[in-house]
Parts: structure tokens; sequence; C-alpha cells
């Protein structure tokens, strides 16, 4: 599923957030991407008790996300209770000097949860959904390539390249822009890391980008 096939398209159309049947469980989808990226602050941190609890807040929440979630696949649950039981067996993990293979078995849980969330939610994203999602699909990418420049390894061979959906992502916040003032100071937000994150080799970076990405996620859930 791309989603940057759909956020150029939908920028015409900006609306309010709306509930709608399956709402919770496009919420769903934005934890978990925000759970995903999470662990691998977590790892590329060592653990270090910021992002610890970065992670079990984020843990937490996707958990309460798919208990809102009526009759959810059981493919789902499933995979999601995976992903669950990794997180909790290095959630407390020592890391003494590192261990980034950590990023291999993840990259692969990632993959394939999105496989099966990503055709459930396919038509029930309003225009701010397309726009968060894309948003944490970059960063959730671009923290298991951090991983990958420091020694840890990222199966990311069948995702489009993180420069083009950094591209698509630019331009279409643009464009949500100029259509509506609102979005302003959001565009001029990612402005400050957009070419930050194309240069997911520097070692200051993802502290600079997570640090930005709570300031919009805050600016999103008030639109």
């Amino acid at each position: 599923m791309r989603f940057f096939l759909l956020i150029s398209l939908m920028f015409l159309s900006i609306v309010v957030r709306a509930e709608t049947t399956n709402n919770n469980l496009v919420q769903f989808k934005i934890s978990s991407l925000q759970l995903f990226s999470s662990f691998s602050s977590f790892t590329y941190f060592q653990g270090d008790e910021r992002n610890r609890a970065r992670l079990l807040k984020a843990k937490d929440q996707a958990n309460r996300d798919l208990a809102s979630v009526e009759n959810p696949e059981t493919a789902l649950v499933n995979k999601w209770n995976d992903v669950i039981a990794y997180v909790e067996r290095y959630e407390g993990f020592n890391f003494d000097g590192g261990d980034m293979g950590l990023e291999v078995s993840w990259s692969i849980l990632r993959r394939e949860f999105n496989i099966i969330i990503d055709p459930l939610i396919a038509q029930e994203m309003n225009p701010i959904d397309v726009l968060q999602i894309n948003m944490e699909i970059i960063l959730s990418q671009y923290m298991g390539y951090a991983n990958s420049t420091t020694g840890g390894y990222n199966v990311s061979s069948s995702e489009e390249s993180l420069e083009k959906k950094i591209e698509s992502f630019t331009q279409s916040l643009q464009q949500f822009a100029k259509t509506d003032g609102k979005f302003q100071p959001l565009n001029k937000k990612w402005g400050y890391i957009n070419g930050t994150l194309s240069a997911y080799n520097s070692n200051v970076a993802p502290f600079v980008v997570l640090y930005t990405y709570d300031s919009m996620r805050k600016m999103i859930a008030s639109l």
C-alpha cells in the first residue's frame, strides 16, 4: 500500500477530522507506526531512559488504540501480538555497548504488519489521516536507516526510497499550506528537518528529528 500515491490527490479536499466506522483502526495504524519508530530510536540510543520511556508510552498507546477497534482481523491481532512480544523481550535489554542487530527482525515485523493493516484502512482515511500516516512512515523508515549506519541492518529492499518519500511529502505539505493557512506552521516546522531526514547517517540527527516530530504531532492533533 503506497500512501504517498494518495496524499497529492487529497490536498484539495482538506476537511476537519471526521469520525468514520473504522477511524479507530486508522488511529491504530498511526500509533503502530509511532511504536515502530520508538523501538528503533530505543535501539539507536542503546536503551537510554528517555527512549525507553518513549517506547513504553508508544506501546501503551498502540495497545489502547487496538482495544478500541471493533472486531479487528485475527491476522492483524496475531501479528500485533508478535510485535508486542518482541518489544517486551527487549524493553529491559542492557545494550552494554550496543546491539543494533535488533533492527533486522524489527524491520521484518514492521513490513509484515503493514502488509496486513494497510488494505484494511485504504478506504477509511481522511486527508489529515493520510498526512500523519505519511509523516510517520518517513520517521519509521528513517530510524531504521539510522540504525543501519551504526552497525545494524534494515530490511528495506522492497520499500520506496526514503528520499522519494521525503520529496513527495514535502511537496504535498506545501500544497496543504497554500490551500489552508492553518498548515503553514506545520510546513515551516517540516522545513527544519526535511534535509536532515535525507542525511540519515548523521549521528546527531535522530535526536533533532525526534524532538521536531513531537512538536509536529501536537500541531496535527490541534488541526
